[in-house]
């Protein structure tokens, strides 16, 4: 079965990424900053991004290679140790999400950052 939404072929392209807010500051013990990403498209349209478009999470260690937070499927960034991080917002250009036929979308992938750090 195949599903598919979002701007998949035939719509706009994905041009950029932009990840709210651009800076926050949270305790580092459990302190909690939610992200957002909003899309910009080739047609000049915005929206925001969501797990259904294929957009995913992931957050950098610190300069000295320590885990200060860690974030979920929905953007909810959980502090753990003192740091400055980089939180990372990613979705594929033509945004086609497929599921539950084992095919991976291969587009180009287009990224957005944003930093958080924990006290």
């Amino acid at each position: 079965m195949l599903f598919r939404s979002g701007c998949g072929a035939g719509h706009a392209n994905l041009t950029s990424i932009t990840v709210s807010p651009q800076t926050a500051t949270a305790a580092s013990v459990q302190g909690q900053v939610g992200y957002t990403a909003t899309g910009y498209f080739a047609n000049g349209k915005s929206r925001e991004l969501s797990q259904v478009d294929g957009l995913s999470w992931k957050t950098s260690p610190t300069s000295d290679g320590t885990v200060a937070a860690t974030i979920g499927s929905t953007g909810e960034a959980t502090c753990s140790a003192p740091g400055t991080i980089t939180v990372t917002a990613t979705a594929p250009e033509n945004l086609q999400f497929t599921v539950n036929n084992g095919v991976q979308n291969t587009s180009t992938m287009v990224s957005g950052t944003a930093s958080l750090t924990c006290q």
